[in-house]
């Protein structure tokens, strides 16, 4: 059975997930992110993280050598979402950032943020798999995700609960 590129992107597109920017510095260091939502955790022990990225993004090798960092989107950051999805050059214009401990570019509005090294890059077809070790955390709990699902942007419908 052959599957066609355009019906695994639909069916696929059907699973809920959360929004990410990825940033880091390229080797001229300037600040270099994208708008991703294959992201995932990986590892609690050690904590490790990924993210999928195509491999004719122009910025991948920045990501391959690490360090980076992972903004988790919230709901309210949807105008950054877009942004980082367009054209490169209009990125990091006007675009509020601090500098993260590993000295990456971070959103600091965002709901979270992940900063990693990079562990190691595995190849996946059209996309290299970037492991992350988890170098530094934060988290504002009291936002709430920005989420994506059927090529739109959706919320939460109601609060999410509290984490312990």
């Amino acid at each position: 059975m052959s599957v066609d590129p355009h019906s695994f992107r639909n069916v696929m597109g059907r699973f809920a997930s959360g929004v990410t920017v990825v940033t880091a510095r390229n080797a001229t260091g300037a600040p270099v992110g994208l708008t991703v939502s294959a992201f995932a955790s990986l590892s609690l022990d050690p904590p490790l993280i990924l993210v999928c990225l195509n491999k004719g993004c122009h910025d991948l090798a920045a990501f391959q050598t690490g360090p980076f960092a992972v903004n988790v989107l919230s709901e309210d950051q949807e105008a950054q979402s877009r942004r980082f999805a367009g054209p490169r050059d209009e990125r990091f214009v006007d675009v509020e950032t601090t500098t993260g401990g590993n000295g990456c570019p971070v959103l600091p509005d965002s709901l979270a943020i992940i900063e990693c090294r990079t562990d190691s890059v595995v190849a996946g077809g059209d996309h290299d798999i970037i492991i992350g070790a988890v170098t530094s955390l934060r988290c504002r709990p009291e936002k709430r995700p920005l989420i994506y699902f059927a090529s739109g942007y959706n919320r939460l419908a109601e609060a999410p609960p509290e984490v312990g």
